[in-house]
């Protein structure tokens, strides 16, 4: 990144700041598998002037959620536990609770995951018992109104239930919840200051945390580290989180190489599908339209017309807000950490993302797999000699029977007649088995789209061609 990014980038953090009146902010970008560059501004401390530095701890709320539904996948790829299963056979206190309605299915912890248990919203609650005993979260669950509506029929987002999924984690594990995160997480990925416990933190270089009420400035209390932490309890510095960032980005591309990690890269990416069902956020801060998104596991998973597949989670506790962004497509991690109640850090960490592909070259194109390059070679010479039948490259059963040769052969004729000779320019993989393709032509140029058959040889099963001119 040139010095000039990181100056605008530095400028659009102090703006930010101003504007939105957060007394410190800490912001980290990861490229390429390292933390490429640091913002640090304000205070920590407002009361003694204490500045905030690269390792001023922030307490990072909701972003813990990914991490906490990590590690139930890093147990199920043990064999320990199945998604499917209904939350009682980890919980049994659950076990005791009423159903929604008579005919509601039970509870499960895939439900959990994507925030589709039923369970009402309740981030002001939540937010302030992070400290909950055992004993109160069961009584929450003997006497407590947690159901909106039977599980599976919605996405409502709930605190209750990542708390639920940290006494699954500690009843399978063996283990408290914390101890299997730091052992499963922290340790192996280096993150020395990252801690459930934000009082032990306090002790040390820590941002407290702040509100605003008119002009009126007053520290928030630390919430103490307990039962419910695991949906949003952890504290940590730009360094720690940039090797989490790291990490959680080193899962794309899908690839032969040997695992590396703490958990298995497929596991990573299957935190980022649309398990939940999809809905529109927002307005975008630069009056983008919405894009769709879905909840995951943990990550929320958008499709940005201009930055590609955004994965992406924000935090928010009284006297905290904080919000990371990846991009897979381009390695990119961006997070930002600030110390006021709910401070709207997403509204950052997509404009650096912004400001970061306006000063950077497209993404790379993947080289198309053998069996793609050779259909879509095939397909070039078929265009230049006229005749469909000519190629080298096997057809799959339909292809031939859906559109006869001759017809076949017309529409290579008519646009030949279109556009003239033409040679391969590009090729644009959709995956193994499918790409776009451009040849460029004496009058302009052929797109086309090609998908494979999942046969040994790979047969081409469609084609779809079309004339740009000029």
């Amino acid at each position: 990144m040139s010095a000039r990014n990181s100056t605008e980038i530095d400028a659009a953090c102090a703006a930010f700041a101003e504007h939105e009146k957060v007394p410190a902010l800490a912001a980290g970008i990861v490229q390429g598998g390292r933390l490429v560059h640091v913002t640090t501004l304000g205070l920590a401390d407002r009361e003694v002037g204490r500045p905030v530095t690269a390792g001023t701890a922030f307490r990072i709320a909701s972003m813990t959620k990914n991490m906490t539904a990590l590690a139930i996948l890093a147990l199920r790829d043990k064999g320990w536990l199945h998604l499917d299963a209904a939350l009682s056979h980890y919980v049994p206190q659950f076990a005791a609770v009423k159903p929604a309605t008579r005919d509601s299915a039970p509870v499960t912890v895939r439900h959990l995951l994507t925030h589709t248990a039923g369970f009402v919203t309740d981030d002001p609650w939540g937010d302030r018992v992070l400290g909950m005993s055992p004993a109160e979260l069961d009584q929450v669950m003997s006497t407590g109104h947690l159901f909106a509506r039977p599980p599976g029929l919605a996405f409502e987002y709930s605190n209750l239930g990542y708390a639920l999924l940290g006494r699954v984690l500690t009843n399978v594990s063996g283990e408290p919840y914390q101890a299997f995160m730091r052992r499963t997480f922290l340790e192996p990925l280096g993150m020395a200051r990252t801690t459930f416990d934000a009082p032990a933190a306090a002790s040390g270089d820590y941002a407290w945390g702040y509100r605003l009420d008119g002009e009126t400035w007053s520290r928030e209390r630390i919430e103490p580290d307990g039962e419910v932490g695991a949906m949003g309890g952890l504290a940590t510095t730009v360094p720690d989180y940039a090797r989490y960032v790291a990490f959680l980005l080193d899962a794309w591309p899908a690839r032969d190489d040997p695992e590396t990690g703490p958990v298995r890269r497929s596991s990573v990416r299957e935190m980022v599908l649309w398990h939940a069902p999809p809905f529109l956020p927002d307005p975008l801060p630069d009056l983008r339209s919405p894009q769709p998104s879905a909840y995951g596991y943990g990550l929320t998973h958008s499709s940005d017309a201009l930055l590609g597949m955004r994965i992406h989670h924000a935090g928010g506790l009284p006297g905290y807000g904080s919000h990371v962004l990846m991009l897979p497509e381009r390695g990119w991690g961006i997070f930002a950490f600030g110390n006021r109640t709910y401070a709207p850090m997403s509204r950052l960490t997509l404009q650096i993302a912004e400001m970061l592909h306006a000063a950077s070259p497209p993404p790379a194109i993947q080289p198309p797999s053998p069996v793609l390059a050779r259909a879509i070679e095939a397909i070039t010479a078929a265009y230049g000699s006229g005749r469909i039948e000519g190629t080298d490259h096997p057809f799959a059963v339909n292809f031939l029977l859906d559109t006869p040769a001759p017809l076949r052969n017309a529409e290579l004729a008519a646009l030949k007649a279109q556009l003239g000779e033409g040679r391969l320019q590009r090729i644009e993989p959709i995956h193994a088995l499918a790409g776009r393709f451009v040849l460029a032509c004496v009058n302009g140029r052929l797109k086309g789209t090609v998908t494979l058959s999942p046969e040994a040889d790979g047969g081409i099963q469609k084609l779809v061609l079309s004339a740009a001119v000029g």
